[in-house]
Order: C-alpha cells, then sequence, then structure tokens
C-alpha cells in the first residue's frame, strides 16, 4: 500500500522540468518584438509547436469588448 503512495508520488521533481512554458514565452517576446516567424531559434518538432503556439497567440487580435 504505501509502495503505490510512493510511486504515485515523484521523489525526483520530474513534473517540474517542463520546458514547454519557457519555450513558449520565448515565442510571445520574439512576436511582440516583431521578429519574423522562421526566426525560431528550435527545430525540435515539439518544441518548435510550443514556440509557434506561443508567437500565435501573442499575434491574435484581442477584442476588449
Amino acid at each position: 500500500m504505501q509502495n503505490e503512495v510512493a510511486q504515485g508520488r515523484k521523489a525526483d521533481r520530474r513534473h517540474f522540468n517542463n520546458p514547454h512554458p519557457a519555450v513558449e514565452a520565448a515565442g510571445v517576446e520574439a512576436a511582440e518584438k516583431g521578429l519574423p516567424v522562421h526566426a525560431c531559434p528550435y527545430k525540435h518538432p515539439a518544441m518548435l509547436a510550443s514556440w509557434l503556439k506561443g508567437y500565435r497567440r501573442a499575434q491574435q487580435l484581442t477584442l476588449n469588448f
């Protein structure tokens, strides 16, 4: 029983090792600076997708009604 609880909690803190929010924030920053899309520094498909997600989100038109 205790072994199952111990496996549920990750003692090595792997769940804090997620680079995607930082990569997405870099995409937002690039869009705010006005950099072109081809300026993305990432080649790995997952990192590229996260960067483009942030870039695209920053480029969207916001309507404040």
